[in-house]
C-alpha cells in the first residue's frame, strides 16, 4: 500500500478557467484592470489571498485595505465560477479509480480555499475515497509550509517518509522537502518546466508515467 497526498490546481484538475473568470469578475467589480488567462496561469498555486495581492495594480499590491476588498470580491464569485471552469485532466480519474482499488491511500492538499476544496473535489471525483482533504484554512498555514501534509501523517498514523507527495509546483517542491516525505512533480500544471527540473525530483510528463512512478515508489526524499 502506498500513501499519495495530491495536490489539486494544475495536478488533478485544470482549474484556471474558473479562477480567470472569478478574479477578472472580483477586478472589474472594484474598477480595476482585468487580466489575461495567460498572466493569471503565472499567479496560481500560493492561496486565494497571494492571488488578489498579485492581481492588483504595482502600487496597490501591499495594501491591506486592496487585498482585502479584492479578495472578499473573490471569494464571493468563484464558488460560482469553478463550476463553470474546473475539469479533471483527461486520464486523472482513472488513474485514481485504479490506484484507490488497488488499496493505495490518496489525499488532496491544496493552497485552495478549503471551503471550494472540498465541494470541488466532491463534485468531481465523487469515486475516490480521499480521506482526507484538505484545502486552507486558517487553522494550518498554506504550503509550503509542512504542518498540513505532516497532519495528513500523523492522521494516518504513517511518517512522512511512506509518503510521496505529488504536485506541479515548486511550492509542492518545497512542501515535500520541508515534511520530509518523497516528492513526484507532474509537467501539466502551471508552473514553468525548468524550474521543476531544478528539484531533481521525476517530473512526469503523462498520465501514464505518473501512475508507473507512484507504484514503484520511484520519487526523490527531502
Amino acid at each position: 500500500m502506498n500513501h499519495i497526498v495530491f495536490d489539486l490546481d494544475g495536478t488533478l484538475v485544470d482549474s484556471l478557467p474558473g479562477i480567470a473568470l472569478a478574479l477578472n469578475r472580483a477586478l472589474e467589480s472594484l474598477g480595476k484592470p482585468a487580466h489575461t488567462t495567460r498572466h493569471i496561469r503565472t499567479l496560481v498555486g500560493r492561496g486565494a489571498r497571494r492571488l488578489c495581492a498579485d492581481a492588483l495594480p504595482a502600487d496597490e499590491q501591499n495594501l491591506p485595505a486592496s487585498i482585502d476588498a479584492l479578495l472578499q470580491a473573490f471569494m464571493r464569485e468563484y464558488p460560482h465560477t469553478w463550476q463553470q471552469g474546473t475539469v479533471p485532466y483527461e486520464g486523472i480519474p482513472a488513474m485514481l479509480e485504479r490506484l484507490a482499488a488497488e488499496g493505495n491511500r490518496l489525499a488532496v492538499l491544496s493552497n485552495k480555499p478549503h471551503i471550494v476544496t472540498a465541494p470541488l473535489v466532491k463534485h468531481l471525483f465523487p469515486a475516490i475515497p480521499f480521506a482526507p482533504v484538505m484545502g486552507y484554512t486558517p487553522e494550518y498555514p498554506r504550503k509550503p509550509d509542512p504542518s498540513s501534509l505532516l497532519h495528513i501523517a500523523a492522521t494516518w498514523k504513517t511518517t512522512p517518509s511512506e509518503i510521496t507527495m505529488v504536485g506541479d509546483s515548486l511550492h509542492d517542491a518545497h512542501t515535500a522537502q520541508n515534511a520530509g516525505t518523497a516528492l513526484t512533480l507532474v509537467s501539466w500544471g502551471y508552473a514553468l518546466t525548468d524550474d521543476l527540473l531544478t528539484t531533481g525530483a521525476p517530473l512526469c510528463t503523462t498520465i501514464a508515467e505518473l501512475e508507473r512512478s507512484l507504484r514503484a515508489g520511484t520519487g526523490i526524499w527531502g
